[in-house]
Order: C-alpha cells, then sequence, then structure tokens
C-alpha cells in the first residue's frame, strides 16, 4: 500500500503540474480528476476494476475540457498494472477515439494509443519478469531440497543395513526413512502446484562435497565451459541432479563418470554402474530438467547402456561463449 500511495502522489503531482485540471474548470473537473487518481491506490489488489474506473473517468475529463497529455497519466499507471490484453486494449481504443475530435489522428489518436501501448507491453515484461524469477526459485528449492533430503535418506538406509542395531532402533529409522520419503514427496506436489529477486543458487562444489560425504564416489569435479549465466545454472543443475539420483538408487560406493565436452554444443553426459534392474521412468528432476533443455534448444536423453546408466543432456552452440575444445571430470 505504502509503493501505491508514493506513485498516486507522484501521478497527482504530474498531473497538476502539467494543467491536467486547473481551478477555472470547475468542480465536475476536480472530481473526475479525483476519480481519475484515488483509485490508483488499489491498482495492485484490483488492477481490472482500477483500470476500468480510470478509464471512464479520464475519457470524460478529456470531453469535457481540451484535452492535455497529463491527462493520460493515471491511465497509463493503471495499464501497467492489468494483465488482461482485451482489457487494455479496449482502454487503450477508448483513449484514441475520445482524442481524435479535439487533437487530430497523429498528435491525439496515434500519439495516446502508442503510449497507452508501451505503458501496457512494460507492466507485461515486468510481469513475466516476476514470474521467471518465480519458475527458477521453485526449481531451486526443489534442488535443494531433494538433494539434502537424498543424503539424509541414503545415510539413513546405509545406517540400517550395517548398523549394530536393536529392533526399537530399526522401528525408529523406519519412521524416519517414511518420514523423509513423504517430505520429498510433498515437496515435488507443491512444486508442481506453483507452475503457474533471484537468489543465487547453491555452489555446485558444495553439492558435490556432501554427495561425497554421503558416499558417492567422483574422482573430481566436472570443469564447466563458459555459460550465460540461465545456461550455467541448467548445467550444474543437471550434474547435481544426476549425482543425487545415482546415490539414491545405487547406494554408498556407486561411482559416477562425469564427461564434459565443449565444441559445437555442449555436452555433459554423467554414467554410473547400475545394481539390480534400472528404472526407465523419470522423476521430477529429470522430467524437469528435460523440459528446461528443451525451451534451451537442447535435449536430453537417458537409458541404459552396457550395464551402466547413462544420462546426457546437449546444449546449443548458440548458449555458450567463444571457446572450444573439450574436458573431461
Amino acid at each position: 500500500m505504502r509503493q501505491s500511495l508514493v506513485t498516486t502522489a507522484a501521478a497527482a503531482a504530474v498531473f497538476l503540474a502539467g494543467g491536467a485540471w486547473t481551478p477555472h474548470q470547475g468542480w465536475v473537473a476536480a472530481v473526475l480528476g479525483a476519480v481519475q487518481l484515488v483509485p490508483l491506490l488499489w491498482s495492485r489488489r484490483a488492477p481490472a476494476v482500477v483500470l476500468v474506473v480510470v478509464t471512464l473517468a479520464t475519457v470524460g475529463h478529456l470531453l469535457l475540457d481540451q484535452p492535455r497529455n497529463t491527462m493520460y497519466v493515471p491511465v497509463l499507471l493503471a495499464l501497467y498494472s492489468t494483465p488482461r490484453r482485451w482489457l487494455a486494449a479496449s482502454a487503450t481504443l477508448a483513449i484514441g477515439v475520445t482524442v481524435f475530435p479535439a487533437k487530430g489522428p497523429l498528435d491525439g489518436t496515434v500519439l495516446a494509443v502508442t503510449i497507452c501501448a508501451v505503458a501496457w507491453l512494460l507492466g507485461a515484461e515486468r510481469r513475466r519478469a516476476l514470474a521467471d524469477r518465480a519458475e527458477r526459485a521453485a526449481r531451486r528449492l526443489h534442488d535443494t531440497l531433494a538433494q539434502t533430503t537424498a543424503v539424509m535418506l541414503v545415510q539413513a538406509e546405509t545406517l540400517r543395513a550395517v548398523g549394530d542395531l536393536t529392533d526399537a532402533d530399526r522401528e525408529r529409522l523406519d519412521t524416519l526413512l517414511s518420514a523423509g520419503r513423504g517430505a520429498l514427496t510433498l515437496v515435488r506436489r507443491t512444486l508442481d502446484d506453483l507452475h503457474d529477486d533471484e537468489d543465487r543458487p547453491a555452489d555446485l562444489a558444495e553439492v558435490l562435497a556432501r554427495l561425497r560425504t554421503a558416499g558417492l564416489v567422483l574422482d573430481r569435479d566436472p570443469v564447466l565451459p563458459a555459460l550465460p549465466r540461465p545456461v550455467r545454472e541448467l548445467a550444474e543443475r543437471f550434474v547435481a541432479e544426476t549425482a543425487v539420483n545415482a546415490l539414491r538408487h545405487n547406494g554408498p560406493g556407486v561411482r559416477l563418470r562425469l564427461e564434459v565436452q565443449s565444441g559445437h554444443g555442449v555436452t555433459i553426459t554423467a554414467r554410473n554402474t547400475v545394481k539390480g534392474t534400472p528404472r526407465e521412468g523419470t522423476g521430477y528432476g529429470l522430467a524437469g530438467l528435460t523440459e528446461q533443455a528443451a525451451a534451451a534448444g537442447g535435449v536430453l536423453s537417458h537409458g541404459s547402456r552396457d550395464g551402466e546408466w547413462v544420462v546426457s543432456v546437449v546444449l546449443p552452440a548458440a548458449a555458450t561463449r567463444s571457446r572450444t575444445g573439450s574436458r573431461a571430470a
């Protein structure tokens, strides 16, 4: 509410300083001016209603007196806040038609429609950026919780298998394991529901260090080529997810080999031996990575090959900076 109050006060200052209302216009114009400005206080809570009210008041004010460009200021702020395209288009059209008789096609209609369209597009871009940030935060939340919970579960399962425990201790561990798996499932379901200020992602070296402590065998950390930040985050997420899965499905002692190749594109391949029959399905993590890789113009594949479980992601050359050669880890 405080931010809305500051924005409305600034709009009122511009509105009055630009001569959108002066005392000689009378009380009717004063009322219309107030109706243009005051609803802006609720533009965040009810953007559609505010746009309708402010547009009607603006049209009335434009018809009542000689139109001035500063009369558009309130409706521009209302357009910035509304996500509804058809409503924004209707408001823009109403303003453009209203100013035509007094100011003509260029200085009137074209100018009004242009600035109204720009205001709405700026708001749409801001909403898109906020949605992207929320999606990235949700993915990072899944990664962090999934990796940490997987380490805890692997440690508990190892203790249950090799520890000298009483029946009561085993029962307590079973309760812990059940709670951990349930928590991981709940997190994934919650993130599915959340589908519809950028935090720093978890450091890959720290994630791999935790997994090594839990029993993952990894000779050395992968060396990634120079990548734009979003693509690098995707590459790091791929490495972390495949490492967690290897430990989760095969237990302590599993050896993971990571290969990174760069040239015409960037390819990251993870291989580990498997215990028993490998499962061909994907969990939330790999499914999400597959979608993100496709959105970036790449492709993710996985499957059993020669007794190993192999997961590979390919990112397009356009996503990388000029750096060639190959590195393996």
